[in-house]
């Protein structure tokens, strides 16, 4: 329901394309509901009574306050993803450059990476939580590891030292068989 209609966190490109067919199919469904309490059919001219009017009007109040507002709460979520303030949303009221504005900036551009200041992107839940906290202890465990490496690497140089020296083997230098020298 917070998809549809909180203005808090952020959505992706997918959620905001599925919240605008949910506009879609709420607007067909205000205009089908207004052609059933109208009562036009083929052939029917439209009858106007004082309590038709009523409904009528009832009706295209609410579809069009909930489109609204799933519109806007999408919208402003949108924004969020792309670290904007949900105030870009009135661009909706420019007519025909700030619809299509706002179409192409929501519909097609991707979101920030990681967190900003309006929240964890999209689909960041728990278990990519536990993930992250898996990934730094063992960030923290290597840190450890590391910092204890130099004295493990003094012991190491002491033993040596105490022991003697390797014979070191001459390698020789010349050519040896085949090869371009070689032969």
């Amino acid at each position: 329901m917070n998809l549809l209609f909180g203005f808090s966190g952020r959505i992706g490109r997918g959620q905001w394309w599925l919240a605008q067919l949910a506009v879609l199919v709420l607007l067909v469904v205000t205009v089908a509901a207004l052609f059933h309490v109208v009562g036009i059919s083929a052939g029917q001219k439209l009858r106007a009574f004082q309590s038709d009017r009523l409904s009528v009007n009832l009706v295209l109040l609410i579809g069009s306050a909930l489109s609204l507002w799933i519109n806007f709460a999408a919208t402003i979520k949108r924004y969020h993803d792309l670290d904007k303030s949900g105030s870009w949303s009135l661009l909706l009221f420019i007519p025909y450059i700030g619809g299509l504005w706002v179409l192409v900036e929501c519909g097609f551009f991707s979101g920030s990476d990681g967190n900003n200041d309006y929240g964890s992107p999209p689909g960041a839940d728990d278990s990519r939580s536990d993930l992250n906290a898996h990934i730094s202890r063992m960030k923290a465990e290597r840190s450890v590891q590391q910092q204890s490496r130099p004295a493990r690497l003094e012991q190491q140089a002491s033993k040596m030292d105490s022991a003697p020296p390797a014979p070191q083997t001459r390698r020789p230098t010349g050519p040896t068989g085949f090869g371009r020298r070689g032969l």
